[in-house]
């Protein structure tokens, strides 16, 4: 059981560690392979596109020098090649093409508003082809074309920056879709991925809310295939868990058992011999059977509470029985069969309850109750008191046992109720399991259990609070 409680408290320690969100690392995943792909694939797009646009252009530029050149020469013929040119550029246009008219010397004879005054590319380049050039700190790109009657050429061109700004268009024309696209991609994969990870999340509660004595196996039915082999060897571990667990009970409850009847006939066989015996035996032998006699029924008292601990382990998350019980005339019991032990030291049990009945199993109370006054007793101090306490607390029952003893301090306060705990120079006798009987009673009682200094800071008060509907 402890073993299964540190196991537990461990896992709880690792959900709050260094742990990391299978989630975010899927969502982190797709979204960005996404996005990379995205990336990629516009900059396929962008760059298909450029190129494809790159050829119109120089498509345009070779008709324009086409029909310049053919303009040029029927000029050349009609004597007005040297006239100024009257075009006028529209500021609305996306595409401007430059021409100059070049004749046999190198020089320009006619150009169009806004291109250069000398050539655009130099007159010793015969072919006919496209260049790219600098001109007056602009790149240009130039198609040449040439005639030979009348020696003419003429060169066309167009600013780079005017396709350079077509593909910055384009650009933003692909961004704002595509980070919408991929906005919403994350939306969707955040919400498919949530729900495809619902199954595990509810699992993992399922598996959380077991107890000891619920260690049955986990179902795999409408589970995912990738986790079934977990959950087949989560069932083997809980199945291993539940038959050690269950052997350690039988065995505690089998040993507490046969144990009570040898030690019950050796109580008698003492008591026999201190009536044999009398006041006629030594000194020194009546105070070795009176210690034996002791022994003997500490030892009773130690298997009685291992048994009730067996028969207590089992009924763990499985619903309590109930009913309404007389909690003055149960504190009153308890009290009378703590009378002895308080008599012997002088100590009064005081007592004070406000509330009629509550809903509770009584025998558990009782054994809850009885060792609470019992506890008080055995660490209160000579002439003392004991105060035994009962009022309603709006829902709830509040029973609250209080000693004058030497108290216990705040890091043996959060031991009490482990087993076989016993603070250390007490010197009394005891199993260290009163406590852990009532941790476990209250528990099934859904109750709560604390521990605090006693009055005036001193001694302890156990108090026990306790729904009063189930």
């Amino acid at each position: 059981m402890s073993a299964l409680a540190s196991w537990r408290q461990r896992l709880s320690r690792g959900r709050a560690g260094r742990g990391y969100s299978l989630r975010r690392r899927l969502i982190a995943t797709t979204v960005g392979s996404s996005i990379v792909c995205g990336l990629i694939c516009v900059a396929i797009v962008i760059g298909i596109a450029w190129h494809e646009t790159s050829d119109a252009f120089d498509d345009a530029l070779e008709e324009g020098a086409r029909l310049t050149i053919s303009l040029g020469a029927s000029m050349a013929r009609s004597g007005v090649l040297n006239d100024d040119d009257e075009q006028v550029d529209n500021p609305r246009k996306r595409v401007h093409l430059y021409y100059q008219l070049i004749d046999d010397d190198g020089d320009v004879v006619r150009r169009a508003r806004g291109a250069p005054k000398r050539p655009f590319v130099d007159s010793d380049r015969k072919s006919d082809r496209f260049y790219n050039t600098w001109v007056d700190g602009k790149l240009w790109r130039v198609y040449v074309l040439r005639q030979d009657n009348p020696d003419i050429s003429v060169q066309i061109g167009q600013h780079w920056d005017d396709r350079n700004d077509l593909l910055y268009e384009t650009i933003e024309d692909l961004a704002w879709p595509a980070i919408g696209l991929w906005l919403l991609l994350a939306l969707v994969n955040w919400i498919a991925i949530r729900r495809l990870l619902r199954p595990l999340e509810t699992l993992a509660q399922g598996i959380a809310a077991k107890s000891p004595n619920d260690l049955t196996p986990v179902p795999d039915t409408h589970q995912p295939h990738e986790l079934q082999p977990m959950l087949a060897s989560l069932n083997l571990v809980l199945g291993r868990l539940s038959a050690t667990l269950e052997s350690e009970r039988r065995f505690t409850a089998d040993a507490a058992h046969e144990l009570r009847t040898p030690l019950a006939g050796l109580s008698s066989k003492i008591q026999l011999m201190q009536r044999h015996y009398g006041t006629s035996a030594p000194v020194a032998l009546q105070d070795d059977l009176l210690q034996l006699r002791q022994d003997v029924a500490r030892s009773t008292a130690l298997v009685e509470n291992l048994l009730l601990l067996a028969r207590l382990d089992p009924q763990e998350g499985t619903p309590l029985e109930r009913a309404p019980v007389d909690l003055a005339a149960l504190i009153r019991e308890a009290v009378q069969a703590s009378a002895p032990p308080a008599a012997a030291r002088r100590i009064a049990i005081n007592v004070a309850c406000d509330v009629d009945s509550v809903l509770a199993n009584r025998q558990l109370l009782y054994s809850a109750i009885r060792n609470l006054i019992d506890n008080a007793v055995k660490y209160g101090v000579d002439d003392g008191q004991v105060q035994v306490t009962a009022r309603a607390i709006g829902t709830s029952v509040e029973i609250r046992v209080c000693d004058d003893g030497p108290g216990v301090s705040d890091a043996d306060r959060e031991r009490l109720t482990l087993r076989f705990f016993r603070v250390l120079g007490s010197n009394t006798t005891g199993s260290g399991l009163g406590l852990s009987i009532v941790a476990r009673i209250a528990a099934l009682h859904g109750a709560t259990l604390s521990f605090l200094p006693g009055d005036n800071g001193r001694g302890l008060c156990v108090t026990l609070q306790l729904p009063k509907s189930a």
